[in-house]
């Protein structure tokens, strides 16, 4: 049996979850770069240019604090949770152990949960 072309699944499901991850890894002010490696290394991203506009989203909705350090050779910006960053990792948090719980349920065969 042949099953249609699941191309762009896991990007797609990667890409959904991305805030979450990068406000998860970002408990403690870390690197661009050294925040891609981790996010790379777990398999969540594989482009750099893929994580750069998030970050600029993330910190123009004043969820992280992005600062510059120019104390080496040259500048490197690293990014840190803001308490709005904080309480909104919580949030999406909840909201990711509840969808995941839920799909898995249906992915174990109890699919009629809700259905009157």
């Amino acid at each position: 049996m042949d099953i249609p072309s699941l191309d762009g699944w896991t990007a797609e499901l990667r890409s959904g979850v991305l805030p979450l991850a990068v406000l998860g890894q970002l408990k403690e002010p870390q690197y661009s770069a050294s925040l891609f490696q981790a996010l790379e290394q777990r398999g969540l991203v594989s482009d750099p240019g893929t994580l750069t506009p998030l970050l600029r989203r993330l910190e123009k909705q004043k969820l992280l604090i992005g600062n510059w350090d120019e104390t080496g050779v040259r500048p490197r910006k690293y990014y840190a949770l803001s308490d709005a960053g904080k309480e909104a990792f919580e949030k999406m948090n909840s909201d990711w152990q509840t969808v995941a719980h839920e799909l898995q349920q249906i992915v174990k065969g109890d699919g009629n949960r809700g259905v009157d």
